[in-house]
Order: structure tokens, then C-alpha cells, then sequence
């Protein structure tokens, strides 16, 4: 039996061809701009949730960068102190006294300097 091709489909000569009819459904454009615009409605308000959530982490970071500024700036203060008192009069005398065993000079000799 031969064939005859048509397309990319053959159908056998003499046999008859039947024709499929599909039937295409096609939407309102009504419907289509009612899907479109709840869509991008439904965008502005993941929008507007991811702003909102954007801006408490920002907040709570602030807050927290706040806390640790403040944190710093006591133990800066500390450390402040600690380093007068360290290199203090009272304290350098203290030790030469104690440590270095010095005294205080109880005879001041000056020397005249020609000018």
C-alpha cells in the first residue's frame, strides 16, 4: 500500500481524511485585567509587608548597634580613669619612695649660671 504524506503526518491514498476540530477557549479580556490587576495588586502589598518588615530589622539594628556604642564608650571611660590613675604624681612619688627606695632631697644646692 502506498502512502502519501501531507504535513508530517501519511495517510494511506484513497482513505479519507477526517478533520479534528479542537475547540480553542479563549477568556474574556475582562476576566484577563481582573487577573492582571489582583496580581499587581497582590505585588504592592508583598511590597509593602517587605518594607515594613525591612524597617523593624533596621530599627532593631540601630538599637542594638546603640546598646554596644554605649557599652564601648563606658569601658573607654574606664580605661580613661585607669590610665590617670596609673601615671599620676601621688602614684609615680609612691613608687619611687617605696620601690626605688628615693627620698626626698632635703639639702637644694643651685648652681649660678654666667649669662
Amino acid at each position: 500500500m502506498s502512502h502519501q504524506r501531507i504535513g508530517t503526518i501519511s495517510y494511506p491514498i484513497g482513505q479519507a481524511r477526517r478533520r479534528v476540530r479542537t475547540e480553542v477557549t479563549t477568556w474574556p479580556h475582562a476576566t484577563i485585567f481582573v487577573l492582571l490587576a489582583a496580581m499587581v495588586l497582590a505585588g504592592f502589598c508583598l511590597l509593602y509587608l517587605w518594607q515594613g518588615t525591612t524597617i523593624l530589622d533596621l530599627t532593631a539594628q540601630r538599637e542594638g548597634m546603640r546598646a554596644m556604642l554605649t557599652s564601648t564608650e563606658e569601658v573607654n571611660h574606664y580605661l580613661e580613669f585607669q590610665i590617670e590613675q596609673a601615671f599620676s604624681l601621688e602614684r609615680v612619688s609612691r613608687i619611687a619612695r617605696e620601690i626605688l627606695h628615693m627620698v626626698e632631697p632635703s639639702n637644694i644646692r643651685y648652681v649660678p649660671i654666667d649669662s
